[in-house]
């Protein structure tokens, strides 16, 4: 297969992804399954910010999103949503995104491998795209952690070209991504400080090249303190003062009640946390995530740093939805897993040469079961209700027609994203005071514990007698205040 080939494949192949999740994204919030988390904060986030109130939304418990995770990456996406203000925006800058980590993934693979076989670069390439975590990361409304994946395959591969400049640009952006990604960046930087040092003999490190040996070795050394002190900085200064902080700690509940008592129960009582990783559930989230590679990134040595992070992150914690292989929790680890695809095949094929064909096969059988087993466009999991008319979703429609721009709301969750673009919006039950506008789906009872509690709920704004009432065939239900029209 020649290069000018190999390379009309991938970017067919990632324009093909491009077109297949651009179409499957924007159908599912077309139809109403996207959420107000996370679409809906996201794209109320970029609509404050777009009309001056910088990354402020009325979901989270703090004003500013940047209380919440320290995303200054979202701003580089501003100017774009202010150009083109659509939760549609989001989705598909997400899709391009995430498959535009397939270049420099072929670009790493045809520079590591290049001694093997020729067709190895367009496989790994292939078994990104059809990578089923991707998937389910694509198809979960929107979130800024997608966007680290091809930023930290990008830095993989300026690492191994040696262009400390690029890399730390990619390592800076990637950082900026989320806290969380900071420790990965941390973990890179201690990946190229064991890198740098491999098949060094002594007689090589007293020449020349001893000054860029230690001039790497020091460069992996500051990026893993920087990003260091960074992640404090960001955790205990910046975003305390914005009203937030590392509000997740609640997941990890059962390792002790503070971040000082889980590090003190980790020496103190070790079978806690042993126990907490190797329970079943979180073993076949390891098994789902590693057989699309043929569990080569196992033989990749220091590569598996760079899953140290988010694979403690996800399976210490107690939050299933973190080890359901369904959500965004794992865009932290795809970058590692297939860098490590890459220098674990490198490993494989320089000891086991004539098993060559072997793996070929058996990393193509893997991707494609793994595809068909759990990929959301699977023809076994295609949600194919998604082209079929639904009158549920006709009256929703409607419903969104009648609402004023500048009222405040209070609604469902999967019609928060279609109602965001207002200063005021909220999940039915969470408003701090009665909406200007609340719309019901008396069908659906998410949110509320029963029928009597939602019952309860709607009977407050009836009650208060600043309402009119407008009933939509006897199951969906406009209030708005009186001196508030619908739009007609």
């Amino acid at each position: 297969m020649s290069a000018s080939s190999e390379k009309k494949i991938v970017l067919a192949a990632i324009c093909i992804y491009i077109i297949v999740f651009g179409v499957f994204t924007g159908l599912r919030h077309y139809n109403f399954q996207t959420q107000a988390w996370d679409m809906g904060i996201f794209d109320q986030t970029f609509w404050n910010t777009a009309h001056g109130r910088f990354m402020e939304n009325s979901f989270e418990t703090a004003k500013n999103h940047l209380g919440i995770h320290m995303s200054p990456f979202l701003v580089l996406l501003a100017p774009g949503y202010a150009l083109f203000p659509s939760p549609y925006f989001l989705l598909i800058i997400q899709t391009i995104a995430l498959a535009l980590g397939a270049w420099p993934l072929y670009l790493l693979a045809k520079k590591v491998l290049s001694g093997f076989d020729k067709k190895w670069p367009v496989i790994i390439t292939l078994s990104y795209l059809f990578y089923p975590a991707l998937h389910w990361i694509n198809t979960f409304d929107f979130h800024e952690l997608p966007f680290l994946i091809p930023l930290l395959l990008t830095s993989f591969y300026f690492i191994e070209t040696k262009k400390w400049l690029w890399t730390t640009i990619f390592l800076a952006l990637s950082a900026s991504v989320k806290e969380d990604a900071i420790l990965v960046v941390m973990f890179m930087g201690i990946y190229i400080f064991i890198k740098s040092g491999k098949n060094k003999s002594i007689k090589e490190t007293q020449n020349i090249e001893n000054k860029k040996f230690l001039g790497i070795k020091k460069f992996g050394a500051l990026t893993a303190i920087f990003s260091l002190i960074y992640f404090i900085a960001a955790t205990k200064i910046i975003m305390p003062s914005l009203g937030g902080g590392l509000l997740s700690i609640n997941r990890y509940s059962q390792l002790g009640g503070s971040v000082a008592e889980i590090a003190k129960n980790l020496f103190t009582n070790p079978w806690l946390f042993i126990k907490t990783i190797f329970a079943a559930q979180k073993m076949g989230y390891v098994f789902w995530l590693l057989v699309p590679a043929g569990f080569m990134t196992l033989f990749s040595g220091p590569v598996l740093l760079t899953l140290v992070p988010p694979l403690a992150e996800n399976l210490l914690s107690s939050w299933n939805s973190q080890v359901s292989g369904l959500y965004h929790y794992d865009a932290l680890l795809i970058a590692g897993i297939f860098a490590g695809l890459v220098y674990g095949l490198k490993f494989f094929l320089n000891h086991w040469p004539k098993k060559q064909k072997i793996a070929i096969v058996a990393l193509l059988v893997a991707g494609a079961a793994s595809f068909l087993i759990r990929s959301p466009i699977s023809p076994f999991l295609f949600p194919t209700e998604l082209f079929r008319p639904n009158a549920h979703w006709d009256a929703y429609r409607e419903i969104i027609k009648k609402i004023p721009a500048n009222a405040s709301v209070a609604a469902q969750t999967n019609l928060v994203p279609h109602l965001s673009k207002r200063q005021n919006i909220y999940v039915l039950g969470t408003e701090p005071s009665q909406a200007d506008i609340l719309i019901i789906d008396g069908a659906d009872l998410t949110g509320f514990t029963d029928e009597k509690t939602f019952q309860t709920y709607a009977d407050s704004y009836m009650d208060s007698g600043l309402y009119n009432f407008t009933a939509i065939e006897n199951r969906y239900f406009i209030l708005n205040k009186k001196d508030i029209e619908l739009l007609q």
